[in-house]
């Protein structure tokens, strides 16, 4: 006589392993694009008039004097072509409290030259003591 031996398969439901897995995903996705254009820069402080920086180009200036537009470096020419273009939108230069006074005023001067009506200057909030 044979007798007919009744295994049962385990089931294991994978879906919620799945789903901790999608969120954990999209989490390092986005907090990778967060980082990315993120440059670290010391502003000096100082309190002035406060502006919505919604929609003003921001340009930075690191401790190593190099010029930053949207997290690429750019040079002082393609700073001119882009003021030249962008002239009608308001422009904020965020300078690194290392950089001499007379580079920020140079990339000001430069603005203005191109005709930029509205450029201004990036500060920490904090007043200086």
């Amino acid at each position: 006589m044979t007798r007919r031996k009744n295994r049962r398969m385990a089931d294991i439901d994978i879906t919620p392993l799945i789903d901790v897995l999608f969120m954990l995903i999209i989490f390092f996705v986005l907090t990778a694009s967060f980082v990315q254009g993120k440059l670290d820069v010391d502003l000096p402080s100082g309190t002035g008039q406060s502006s919505d920086t919604q929609g003003a180009v921001i340009i930075t200036i690191d401790s190593t004097k190099k010029i930053f537009m949207d997290g690429r470096e750019i040079t002082k020419e393609e700073l001119k072509k882009i003021a030249a273009e962008l002239k009608s939108r308001e422009m904020l230069i965020a300078g690194d409290e290392k950089v001499p006074y007379g580079e920020i005023a140079g990339i000001l001067s430069l603005l203005k030259a191109q005709g930029v009506a509205n450029a201004g200057l990036m500060l920490s909030g904090e007043a200086a003591e």
